[in-house]
């Protein structure tokens, strides 16, 4: 008889969702940056950022509102799909928009007063885009994506949000969108 170890990747969605973005962000800032310079020279330093914020505070951040709004929004019909992508967009979405540029700022090395001068230059612009983008994939996630693989198929869609905000976050105050 063989005997093989449990799947924890399977299982566990917090992994699953850890190793995701661990993989998405660092390539969603290496892709942004090859579109923006037009060439693959990696900013390793900023790839390991990007890792670092959306395994480790990202993930378990997501999978922890995840799991209260699914208590929350317990049916996965269109209405309450719509309705729970609405709620989400308003509550977590202005704090994961404004945690992104305040700790990524932290993790560049740089003082609280530029972090938070970078999250009042740069909330506005990413928010409004992110209030059209967001809803679209929420609601799709929250009624055809089975609930052991949203933080997966969320991470698949985080990955496009992240070349934008990989964007805005290169940009100065006076190019903003």
């Amino acid at each position: 008889m063989r005997i093989t170890p449990p799947a924890l990747h399977i299982q566990n969605p917090l992994l699953r969702g850890m190793v995701s973005y661990a993989v998405l962000w660092p390539s969603a800032s290496i892709f942004q940056g090859y579109l923006q310079h037009q060439s693959w020279e990696i900013d390793w330093p900023r790839a390991a950022r990007f890792g670092i914020f959306g395994a480790f505070i990202m993930v378990p951040m997501l999978h922890g509102w995840m799991s209260y709004s699914n208590r929350l929004f317990a049916r996965k019909d269109l209405v309450t799909s719509l309705k729970r992508a609405v709620f989400e967009q308003v509550t977590v979405g202005p704090v994961v928009t404004a945690n992104f540029f305040f700790t990524m700022s932290l993790l560049e090395f740089r003082p609280v007063e530029a972090a938070l001068k970078e999250v009042r230059d740069k909330f506005w612009p990413t928010y409004r885009v992110g209030l059209f983008f967001w809803p679209i994939v929420q609601t799709v996630n929250f009624c055809l994506i089975s609930e052991k693989n949203r933080l997966m198929f969320l991470s698949v869609a985080s990955f496009v949000f992240t070349v934008f905000m990989a964007h805005v976050k290169t940009m100065k105050k006076d190019k903003q969108l």
